[in-house]
């Protein structure tokens, strides 16, 4: 089913997530191009989080290997601490269960602390590597819950 508000929506997270991933990984965030290549015919589950009327988080989810898989999730950095990420994984691992999915997955650079740890509080486990040949903060961990 195509969602009308997609393109706007992806615009407008696309601009939000550059901000937030900017001057953190080896690469530049994703630009709107490669957002619209990477959900080419995948149901992109978008969920996002406003405070006064202001985007404040993201999160970006599909199916890949008959899990259900969380892309990209974004907080201003203004807005960590309050328990925003936690609210995201929460819708994420709702719709999932409700959805029938077994497992939930992410990815996530050595990079980002604060995600690694939240995931780590919510028993997610860590079941891949993908080493970095650089730079050991750019080794990518996936990490799965079993729901």
């Amino acid at each position: 089913m195509h969602h009308p508000l997609i393109p706007q929506t992806l615009t407008q997270l696309a601009q939000f997530n550059y901000h937030i991933f900017d001057g953190m990984y080896k690469n530049e965030p994703y630009s709107l191009d490669q957002y619209k290549e990477r959900l080419k015919g995948k149901n992109p589950i978008i969920f996002t989080v406003k405070k006064d009327k202001k985007l404040v988080a993201n999160s970006i989810s599909f199916e890949q290997d008959n899990s259900f898989y969380i892309w990209i999730l974004a907080v201003d950095k203004n807005y960590r601490g309050q328990g925003i990420g936690a609210s995201l994984l929460d819708k994420n691992e709702k719709f999932a269960r409700e959805n029938g999915y077994k497992t939930v997955s992410t990815k996530v650079y050595n990079v980002s602390k604060e995600m690694k740890r939240l995931l780590k509080q919510r028993n997610y486990k860590i079941v891949k590597r993908q080493k970095s040949k650089t730079n050991s903060k750019f080794t990518a961990l996936i990490y799965s819950l079993v729901l």
